[in-house]
């Protein structure tokens, strides 16, 4: 897959025409993997037009949404999915004050070479993001090229980000699952603990997570670890470990059958189900007897999946 990065109007103009989408697309979920489809059944190589960054971080920095895939994640899984190219936007200031007008000549015409263009519905672009999908369909036929406007629904519940992030929030793991079409991960690098988890015989890798992206709400989940590129089956506990008293949330992870040294490495976490939800017990007692039914808890969920 070509990228495309770096100010885009250095960019050398793609080699024939294309079918383009526009967005963040943020997780790649279903109802991106279904535009993704319906611009391939065009027969044009198929070309993603994306922002490195939610272009809320821009607009009002306050208010920028956790998001589901970093940059890199995103490109690996456009690729998997067979697009041609992807276009990584900076959205600075400068590419804020795009027109409606330039950003459709400038980029989707002159260097992306569109001629087939898919927006979700209430589209919006352009300075003040005054462009609208009217305004888009218009300069399409000013500059030949279609506009197609969708809507993305799975079992009744519209498929977006927003959605999506939502549902992690809350520790709806499984469910977030089934609207992106691939577990929830978090890239992570294994960092120093205070060895509690070895001490009570469940060794756990705290981790940093990657920042900027969604983090599930607090609970215990079933999660695969992948670790160099080896899948292990894995109990991660996210909170404030309020049975030490501890008051800042943290991410930890016991890989089942797994001996090694994990400091200092690189793992991904993928979230498959919320097994329950953080507590307090009364001692380490009750805390190993729990764990050890998490455990064999995970153990059941994840074998049902091989």
């Amino acid at each position: 897959m070509k990228v495309l990065e770096g100010d885009y109007r250095t960019w050398t103009p793609l080699d024939e025409p294309t079918a383009v989408t526009i967005g963040v697309y943020d997780g790649v979920h279903l109802g991106h993997q279904q535009v993704l489809r319906s611009l391939a059944d065009t027969g044009l190589p198929v070309v993603v037009a994306t922002f490195r960054d939610h272009p809320v971080g821009t607009i009002a920095p306050a208010e920028a949404p956790g998001l589901l895939t970093d940059i890199d994640r995103r490109l690996d899984i456009l690729a998997e999915m067979g697009v041609s190219a992807t276009a990584v936007i900076d959205f600075n200031e400068e590419f804020r004050n795009l027109t409606a007008e330039a950003f459709v000549e400038e980029l989707l015409v002159a260097t992306l070479r569109a001629r087939w263009v898919a927006v979700g519905r209430g589209f919006r672009f352009g300075h003040r993001q005054l462009g609208d999908v009217a305004l888009l369909r218009a300069l399409g036929e000013l500059h030949d090229f279609t506009v197609g406007d969708i809507a993305i629904v799975e079992e009744g519940v519209p498929v977006r980000s927003t959605v999506i992030r939502a549902l992690l929030r809350e520790g709806h793991a499984a469910a977030a699952h089934r609207l992106l079409g691939r577990p929830h991960r978090l890239q992570a690098t294994v960092v120093p603990g205070d060895q509690r988890g070895r001490h009570i015989g469940f060794p756990t890798a705290n981790v940093e997570t990657a920042p900027g992206l969604i983090v599930p709400g607090s609970g215990v989940y079933a999660a695969y670890a992948l670790v160099e590129g080896v899948r292990h089956a894995a109990v991660v506990n996210i909170g404030t470990r309020p049975t030490f008293g501890g008051t800042e949330s943290v991410v930890e992870a016991h890989l089942l059958d797994f001996a090694g040294d994990l400091y200092g490495r690189e793992l991904a976490l993928d979230f498959i189900v919320r097994l329950r939800s953080e507590r307090k017990f009364s001692g380490v007692e009750e805390l190993v007897a729990a764990i050890s039914n998490d455990v064999q808890s995970a153990r059941h969920v994840l074998e049902g999946l091989v």
